[in-house]
């Protein structure tokens, strides 16, 4: 279909009366609503709460046992995420900033879908992306992944193939540790991301209510508290702090747990 006939179509589906929608399609669209609300309960709820409670027990034993908050990686994370939330007391809303990463998360994950771009718009009352290619990870993308945290972390990864990222660098009179600024960056893109996510679900979202409120926040919460394991995984110093040992803990709190639903 040409570009220009297949945005006018997608513009005139999308302003067709309600009235005039396949009922087979409606019924269909209904299905899947309740299909992913069961999920959210069944699945995503308990996988969520069992993440969360591991992600909990694994903190408290790298704060407890290997003193992980006195660390640099974990210091520097903390500043990061600090600066970030002195700005936004002191006003800063970076509106325009975040309805980019917002929109470019739909367009990147759309086009990882397979989907077509047919426009794309940014500005400091909202934005859209219009595409051929609607699933439940394209409208949920801006939730689950720290746009910009990404892109901070892609930077420094291109960058340690040719640096030394824990040697320090002279520039000029400052002297800087790659690594360091990897972590102060984190914590505040991060933070950001989790600032305007949490302020975005408050109101009424078509991305959450198109795959089920519920489902959405649960799935919303799972992959951000999955990804802050990671983060605690990367940033820890200590040996003993790795992916298998998460993966005991959280294989524990899921026997312990099942256990007192289904003793």
């Amino acid at each position: 279909m040409p570009k220009k006939n297949a945005r006018r179509f997608r513009m005139e589906a999308s302003t067709r009366p309600a009235g005039i929608n396949n009922r087979a399609d409606a019924q269909a669209e209904a299905t899947l609503l309740l299909v992913k609300r069961c999920i959210g309960a069944v699945l995503l709820f308990p996988l969520a709460l069992i993440t969360a409670i591991t992600l909990f027990i694994m903190l408290w034993r790298a704060c407890k046992d290997m003193e992980f908050w006195r660390s640099p990686e974990f210091v520097w994370f903390g500043v990061g995420g600090l600066s970030w939330w002195a700005a936004w007391l002191c006003g800063a809303r970076p509106v325009v900033l975040y309805v980019f990463g917002h929109e470019m998360s739909h367009l990147i994950v759309a086009k990882i879908f397979g989907g077509e771009i047919f426009g794309w718009q940014v500005g400091s009352n909202g934005g859209y992306v219009e595409t051929n290619k609607s699933n439940t990870w394209i409208t949920l993308a801006p939730y689950l992944l720290p746009f910009y945290t990404l892109i901070v972390m892609g930077l420094f990864g291109i960058a340690g193939l040719f640096l030394d990222m824990h040697a320090t660098i002279a520039l000029g009179h400052l002297k800087i540790v790659p690594a360091l600024v990897l972590y102060y960056l984190v914590g505040l893109t991060w933070c950001f991301h989790f600032t305007y996510t949490a302020k975005t679900v408050r109101i009424e979202q078509g991305d959450l209510k198109k795959n089920g409120e519920f489902f959405s926040m649960m799935l919303i919460f799972l992959v951000n508290v999955a990804l802050l394991i990671l983060m605690l995984l990367a940033a820890s110093p200590s040996p003993a702090l790795g992916l298998g040992e998460v993966l005991r803990c959280w294989w524990g709190v899921a026997g312990e747990l099942l256990g007192v639903l289904w003793p």
